[in-house]
């Protein structure tokens, strides 16, 4: 990413930050609060994407751009599939459901089937391994797994900060419930380090948060990461991939062993931070 920035003026103090922005950048004011949607705002080397952010005169206002649009791939890679589920490696910034342009709505397409549905989720910025049912009746008999915690997670990410490698579980509540990650560190140096990653629970960002509480985030992560590393505002994206999946399947109960190789944005920061 390559930064813009500019310093608020003394009479723009007390203006809502999009409209500074509008202002200043020269665009419209709904592209200013497409940014501030896209988390791309740094006030002060914080991250603010709140609309009705007000700003302060002498305030350092900075802008992440892309350097360019994210490539999706025309066609999507199919890891493992029977007569009822299919596994694919899902490609970052598509969205897995509930949109028009989502990865299941890609997958409907690619294999001529309007029945194909997602069985559980990835975050839009997160790639790997995604199962997808073939029929309604085969995605209700995928859900006892994911509740009997019978499918085995296993990520990779890569994160700010030498990791210690003496830790190897994070547990913690989130919102009430005890979180439990296992990790083993692939490699490290004093400033990231690549880490396997295994859940035996399923929280809303789990993993995301467990390394950020540990003052170790997920690199390029928008939400979890604070602000002000440059490492991880280099990042398109949030460096997290989910690299395996193993289960039962619901009908033979044959073990189902996928693996998602990683992505090239991927391999591309591991050669770049020296990390193997």
């Amino acid at each position: 990413m390559t930064k813009q920035f500019f310093t608020v003026k003394y009479k723009q103090e007390g203006m809502r930050l999009f409209e500074v922005i509008a202002e200043e950048m020269g665009i419209s004011k709904k592209k200013a609060q497409a940014a501030l949607d896209a988390k791309q705002v740094l006030v002060n080397g914080r991250r603010i994407w709140m609309k009705n952010h007000l700003v302060k005169d002498d305030d350092r206002i900075e802008i992440l751009i892309e350097d360019r649009a994210p490539t999706i791939p025309k066609k999507i890679q199919i890891i493992w599939q029977d007569n009822d589920y299919l596994i694919v490696n899902k490609p970052a910034f598509l969205l897995t459901n509930a949109s028009d342009k989502s990865l299941e709505v890609v997958l409907q397409k690619q294999e001529k089937n309007k029945n194909i549905c997602a069985v559980h989720r990835l975050d839009k910025e997160t790639s790997g391994c995604v199962i997808f049912a073939k029929s309604d009746e085969a995605k209700t008999a995928m859900i006892p797994l994911f509740k009997g915690r019978d499918i085995m997670k296993i990520y990779r990410a890569i994160t700010i900060g030498q990791f210690p490698k003496s830790w190897n579980e994070i547990r913690t509540d989130i919102k009430g419930f005890m979180s439990t990650t296992l990790v083993k560190t692939l490699d490290s140096n004093r400033h990231a380090s690549y880490l396997e990653l295994r859940i035996e629970t399923g929280r809303t960002h789990q993993i995301r948060r467990h390394l950020a509480d540990k003052r170790y985030p997920v690199l390029g992560d928008k939400k979890y990461a604070g602000t002000g590393n440059e490492l991880s505002l280099a990042q398109s994206r949030q460096m997290l991939h989910a690299y395996r999946l193993i289960f039962p399947h619901p009908k033979t109960q044959e073990t189902i062993r996928a693996l998602a190789p990683l992505p090239p944005d991927f391999k591309r920061c591991l050669s770049q931070l020296k990390l193997r």
